[in-house]
């Protein structure tokens, strides 16, 4: 016996410990009644039967046990229903009862549970109200009402919470005044509910279920910490570039109140003077030459302290070796090593920075994480789209300015390309070679990381070739062992870590025709050879005429007037001093008129100075007077012949014009040299 009062008393010790309480609802029981309210009835309830049984009958059996011995009764729940409710009238106040309940076919399923009325009343829940609501906020309530022959008093617990939020937080009992209690660390300007309920003081009976709850907000009061704020070029204005300034808007947390607009002061150049602004969340447009921001929240209260934004330099050591690694498929991970510069030291903070690569403009989608001195990393957590690149950068923060690293493109998911590479191009090599050019796929299209290339070679007979992989980074790729004069087809696609995409355009190529290289090969050699037997023919010229002089005779190369080439008009001159016949052509019957053989054989140094032996040998031989000989003409002078009076001359035959004597004549004339013999 002993024993077995030890086992029950560590069974209670148990259930003591992990916080089941007498008369709790909330504890987990096969079979579990309680009065509703003084004056109320008797609700039990059970748990019900599964599967196939679920809609079986239960009939609930309370049996007294004081004054009417042995006197059972019954109550029947419908069918499929676990609870049923006895009413007030069929029980009599301070009697004790054995309860069970059997199913429909008379077996019991729940142990037999001994209860006494008055000791398992259930309160109705108290009425609570604020009474009053400043930085310290006081609820109270009112417990229903409670017969004298019950337990004297009720005793009360309470909770509350941040309005939306799943987590109560509960009040200590000792803390709570019988019917009222006072809120002094509340956070400001957020909205609270209150809840409540009682139990007798004894605690034997249930707990009251918990009042509706009341609901309040705290007042507002200045705000806290400091606004996060940066920077981002903006768009040309006016063709002026300008500077971005973005901020985040304080948490409900911090701002304790509704932030009425920011006030911003900023420096441009060295002067030293601020400029102020008033300007509402959460951007404005300030000069490209600004070189420090501070900006203040203001509510109704009053406002935080200002932040700093030092633009002054922006060429400070910045983080190297940044990388972005997809975490989870929805975040990023961010890596860096540390910077420092020689004055500045280290960077006070640093700031992660990302946008959508593909937006324009940029600020629509940027954003960005702020990480004290001496980190090495960043969780990105954000509304990250599938498939979208960004753009990473981590920024040292110094008092002085900032450094900014390289950007590096990051995906949390990837996919397939949705299009292959841009503008398939060949270029023939030879007869069985094709070089193959091409652009990138459009970054917009790529859904992730290129890693390689596939290029497919088709041929009118036989299945595509497949060459891969070509580096993602290569824009040519060069294709030999092709058949010459063959038409080919060619496509390529991308790669990413999801597989490969989509396929580009098909290129149509044709190989050379390996006869047209030998027919334009000969065609090329000629032309050479032509083109140097011309320049070897220009260069050489003097030389070769010299040789064909020497070699040839001299029929081959004198010059040989050709009359019927001359412009010499050929007037005849009549005897008959009163007629005229004008221009002469040679009568084909009229004999041949005598030649004249003249032999110039008078060196050039009796030749008188001043006179030009070619203007001389143009002129008409001159006649020898018929009582004259030879000896007797110095050739000091030229001689015409004597004619008569009233003979005309040359000049007089064509109206005082002399003749003609053109280029052509002088072309075949002999130079002075030749006259001279000294050629």
């Amino acid at each position: 016996m002993r024993k077995r009062w030890r086992g029950a008393w560590l069974l209670l010790l148990a259930l003591k410990t992990f916080g089941f309480q007498e008369g709790d609802p909330e504890d987990p029981m096969g079979l579990a009644c309680y009065q509703m309210g003084p004056s109320g009835g008797m609700n039990c309830t059970w748990p019900s039967r599964t599967g196939p049984e679920a809609n079986t009958t239960y009939t609930l059996h309370y049996q007294s046990l004081k004054f009417k011995r042995n006197r059972t009764r019954s109550s029947q729940a419908p069918a499929g229903q676990s609870w049923v409710v006895i009413g007030r009238s069929s029980l009599t106040h301070n009697e004790n009862y054995a309860v069970w309940v059997e199913a429909g076919d008379g077996t019991r399923i729940t142990p037999r549970l001994t209860l006494t009325l008055h000791e398992i009343v259930k309160p109705d829940p108290p009425v609570l109200s604020l009474v009053d609501v400043t930085r310290v906020v006081t609820v109270s309530w009112t417990t229903p009402r409670w017969p004298q022959h019950f337990s004297p008093d009720l005793a009360c617990h309470l909770r509350y919470r941040v309005s939306g939020t799943p987590h109560w937080t509960r009040v200590h009992e000792e803390d709570v005044e019988p019917n009222s209690y006072e809120f002094s660390t509340l956070e400001p300007f957020t909205a609270y509910e209150v809840q409540a309920r009682c139990i007798p003081e004894d605690r034997k009976g249930f707990w009251s279920d918990w009042s509706p709850s009341l609901t309040f907000q705290t007042p507002e009061d200045a705000p806290l910490g400091l606004v996060d704020v940066w920077q981002v070029a903006s768009p040309l204005e006016s063709g002026e570039p300008r500077l971005l300034l973005l901020w985040k808007p304080l948490s409900s947390e911090a701002a304790r109140g509704v932030i009425r607009s920011y006030s911003l002061a900023f420096r441009t150049g060295s002067d030293g003077s601020e400029s102020p602004l008033e300007s509402p969340c959460c951007n404005v447009s300030l000069p490209s030459r600004t070189t420090r921001v501070r900006i203040s929240a203001n509510n109704r209260v009053g406002r935080t302290q200002p932040a700093n934004l030092s633009l002054e330099r922006q060429d400070l050591p910045a983080p190297a070796g940044v990388r972005a690694v997809a975490m989870h498929g929805q975040d990023l991970r961010v890596t860096w090593e540390p910077s420092k510069d020689p004055l500045e030291g280290e960077p006070t903070e640093y700031l992660v920075e990302w946008a959508e690569e593909c937006s324009s403009p940029k600020a629509a989608s940027l954003d960005w994480v702020r990480r004290p001195a001496g980190a090495h990393g960043a969780l990105l957590t954000g509304d990250f789209r599938p498939r979208v690149p960004y753009q990473v950068r981590v920024y040292g923060l110094y008092p002085g300015g900032f450094g900014a690293s390289a950007p590096v493109r990051a995906y949390t998911q990837e996919g397939v390309p949705s299009a292959g590479p841009q503008g398939l191009q060949d270029r023939s090599i030879s007869k069985e070679a094709s070089a193959i050019s091409w652009a990138a796929i459009p970054l917009a299209q790529r859904n992730g990381h290129i890693t390689h290339y596939t290029l497919y070679l088709a041929a009118p007979t036989g299945g595509p070739q497949t060459y891969q992989p070509i580096a993602a980074t290569e824009t040519s790729y060069n294709l030999s062992g092709l058949e010459p004069g063959t038409s080919y087809q060619l496509w390529m696609t991308g790669s990413t870590s999801a597989g490969e995409g989509n396929a580009s355009s098909i290129h149509l190529f044709h190989t050379p025709d390996s006869r047209w290289e030998a027919v334009l090969a000969s065609l090329l050699a000629v032309g050479f050879l032509l083109f140097l037997a011309c320049v070897l023919g220009a260069v050489l010229h003097a030389k070769l005429l010299d040789l064909c002089q020497k070699v040839l005779p001299s029929w081959c190369w004198e010059k040989v007037p050709d009359a019927t080439h001359s412009r010499i008009t050929l007037l005849e001159v009549d005897r008959d001093p009163h007629s005229y016949r004008g221009p002469l052509a040679r009568d084909p019957d009229a004999e041949e008129p005598p030649i004249t053989e003249l032999d110039i054989g008078e060196p050039a140094e009796h030749v008188k100075p001043g006179y030009s032996t070619l203007p001389q040998l143009e002129s008409p031989l001159p006649a020898l007077p018929h009582g004259g000989g030879a000896d007797k003409w110095t050739g000091s002078e030229p001689r015409t012949e004597e004619l008569g009076p009233s003979s005309p001359t040359l000049e007089e035959a064509r109206g005082g014009q002399a003749p003609v004597i053109s280029g052509y004549e002088k072309h075949f004339m002999p130079t002075l040299e030749e006259v001279l013999g000294l050629a």
